[in-house]
């Protein structure tokens, strides 16, 4: 259940119950802010639902949207990460396959589409159309990366291939909270690992010298 990440505005040790935004702090702030700042990141982010975004990416978001819609997800708003006001993105839920789907569109990161499944384990099925990265999720999780993907088709491989276990209940009223539960509920996580992962760093250092 434990995995260290990029915070999505370059603070290290974030844990993201999303995979696909853990992408996107690597590529963000990068070496704009100091070490030391990197250590603790914030508690919580917040999501502002607004009525309308600058999407950067505009063909992308229109033709990933008309493919999301006629999988059967609704749409559960448009928003910007208060933290991070440069990313936008749109939520989806598909209740009847308990998935939400993820719009994400960013100056630097550019646009992709991302499939979530949560499960009562704990684990998580993801497949998004980001570019393939080596990524941490907790212990019996699916993550897939394929970029040549139309969304419509990313949603067919997930529905084929990902796990059959109970899921969790997703909904468009809960979307937005549970994006944000997700993200304090990993970085909580990550703070418990801290000391853990202090320690086997020191140890192998030991075993080194």
């Amino acid at each position: 259940m434990d995995s260290i990440w990029v915070w999505p505005l370059g603070l290290v040790a974030f844990l993201l119950a999303w995979p696909g935004l853990r992408v996107l702090g690597l590529r963000y702030l990068g070496a704009r802010v100091k070490t030391q700042a990197l250590l603790e990141p914030p508690d919580r982010i917040s999501l502002s639902r607004m009525s309308e975004v600058r999407w950067r990416n505009p063909v992308a978001r229109e033709a990933a949207n008309r493919q999301v819609e006629a999988a059967g997800f609704a749409g559960a708003g448009v928003y910007v990460v208060h933290e991070m006001p440069q990313l936008s993105l749109a939520l989806y839920a598909h209740a009847a396959e308990s998935a939400y789907a993820i719009l994400y569109d960013h100056p630097r990161s550019g646009f992709w589409v991302e499939f979530v499944s949560r499960y009562e384990d704990g684990s998580v099925a993801s497949y998004t159309t980001l570019e393939p990265m080596d990524v941490d999720v907790p212990e019996g999780s699916v993550h897939v990366a394929e970029p040549d993907l139309r969304p419509g088709d990313l949603w067919k491989k997930m529905l084929a291939e990902r796990p059959r276990k109970t899921l969790r209940p997703c909904s468009r009223g809960h979307a937005a909270a549970d994006f944000e539960k997700g993200y304090a509920e990993s970085v909580a996580r990550h703070k418990q690992s801290m000391p853990r992962a202090t320690e086997h760093s020191e140890e192998i250092t030991k075993q080194a010298a």
